[in-house]
């Protein structure tokens, strides 16, 4: 889905050297040069990766969308997603209705 990523600080965010504070929005190109706005909801490390969970600005999103932030390449397995998630969750409980 997600090839550029067009934050100010692409090269320290995409490093690990930085992270995107929670709320910041980050802009995506999808395949066909469509530029996207998401929210940084947080970075997950999982399995000795980091992985950016981010949601979509737009109204109608109902899913978070989960990044390998070093490639900003998403996250493809449903089963590592899930794991993320849970994760995710579980960081974030007092932060997000999960309902």
């Amino acid at each position: 889905m997600a090839t550029n990523e067009k934050h100010t600080n692409e090269t320290a965010f995409a490093s690990g050297r930085e992270t995107a504070e929670r709320g910041e929005i980050i802009t995506l190109t999808d395949d066909r040069g469509n530029d996207i706005d998401f929210e940084f909801l947080d970075l997950i490390e999982y399995s000795s990766n980091s992985y950016a969970v981010l949601i979509p600005t737009d109204e109608a999103a109902d899913q978070v969308l989960i990044f390998k932030d070093n490639t900003f390449s998403p996250v493809e397995d449903p089963d590592l997603a899930q794991a993320i998630f849970d994760l995710f969750r579980i960081k974030n409980e007092e932060y997000f209705d999960f309902t």
